[in-house]
């Protein structure tokens, strides 16, 4: 096999990631998103790398921050994704600025100095050659541009009202669970912790990283039901081998709507989880 189909995320082997979750993850999190991309600080007339964009989510709101002569190319390993994304550009006010094709992490379909900004969003987590990748966007990006990572950390995250003791044997179950049992392809459900680092490590300047703590109250729209539902089911379907099960059984009735311990539609519910931007400029000589 080769190292580009080893790296690859392959949507059969993460049943986690798919285009309906990711709809309805962006739905659930886009005002704190669009509050990160104004936080980008970009230029109008910028030319932006939507690098690893999936269904093309974000595309739309890096967009509205450089128009009106700027543009966003999208890539992405997964011609679905970006089948989805071209589909869904029909419709969008700004899709003359924007356009999407099949591309590499580790071979970027462009030349030198080609962009602005390059902006990887969720995507450490599913690398294995983390400055490969960053190499690959420095090459691209122009002297004096930035390259933007945005990544999320999976050791914070609140799911309230659940006593904080099962709580935290679910969180480090999962941890041992993702630790003992490696994942083909890998995923790194701590990915944004390790970005300020790796940006420094891969030469960049300037290297600052802000931490958004992204939180749903009651009541949830569907999209949110869903996407937090989700979010708990895969945390202890990781851990399951290493709890009781009480803790499954418990851990499971808070998230499903016919147990009478479920917690998505009570006015005390509390979701929270971490989520970290780390950007850093281009200085070549």
């Amino acid at each position: 096999m080769t190292e580009d189909k080893r790296n690859s995320r392959n949507e059969e082997d993460l049943e986690f990631i798919n285009i309906a979750w990711l709809v309805d993850h962006h739905l659930t999190k886009e005002n704190k998103r669009r509050q990160m991309v104004a936080d980008f600080d970009l230029k109008p007339g910028s030319f932006v790398l939507d690098l690893g964009c999936g269904p093309g989510l974000w595309s739309p709101m890096l967009a509205d921050e450089v128009k009106p002569k700027g543009k966003v190319i999208g890539i992405d390993f997964s011609p679905a994704l970006i089948d989805y994304a071209n589909n869904n550009l029909e419709n969008e006010p700004l899709k003359d600025m924007i356009e999407f094709k099949v591309g590499d992490f580790y071979d970027i379909p462009f030349e030198d100095n080609t962009f602005d900004t390059v902006f990887f969003g969720n995507c450490f987590a599913y690398v294995t050659d983390s400055l490969k990748t960053l190499t690959e966007q420095k090459r691209v990006t122009k002297n004096g541009g930035k390259v933007i990572a945005k990544d999320f950390d999976g050791a914070v995250i609140i799911f309230h009202p659940i006593e904080p003791d099962l709580s935290g044997r679910i969180l480090a179950a999962t941890a041992k669970g993702l630790k003992e049992n490696k994942s083909n392809p890998p995923f790194d459900n701590y990915a944004g912790r390790k970005m300020h680092g790796l940006l420094i490590k891969a030469g960049l300047s300037n290297v600052s990283t802000k931490s958004y703590a992204i939180q749903k109250l009651a009541p949830l729209a569907p999209e949110a039901k869903r996407y937090i539902t989700g979010n708990a089911e895969w945390y202890v379907k990781i851990g399951e081998k290493y709890l009781s099960k009480d803790d499954v059984q418990k851990w499971r009735s808070y998230f499903d709507p016919t147990s009478d311990k479920y917690i998505l539609d009570r006015k005390d519910f509390y979701f929270c989880m971490l989520e970290i931007v780390t950007q850093g400029v281009i200085s070549k000589p």
